[in-house]
């Protein structure tokens, strides 16, 4: 994921807590980062154990 895809994404985000508190939203948002790379490293190493060099 580019820098400008997690930006868009956190925007979308951040656009549908817009109702939170701004410290609520600030945590909220750096969960959702966290969780957006977290999936991101996941799909690498899924990719990596598929290659057929490593069975």
């Amino acid at each position: 994921m580019t820098s400008q895809q997690l930006a868009d994404e956190l925007l979308v985000h951040w656009r549908l807590l817009w109702p939170l508190s701004p410290a609520e939203r600030m945590d909220r948002i750096n969960q959702i980062a966290d969780d957006l790379q977290f999936e991101e490293q996941l799909f690498a190493v899924s990719v990596e154990m598929a290659n057929p060099e490593f069975v």
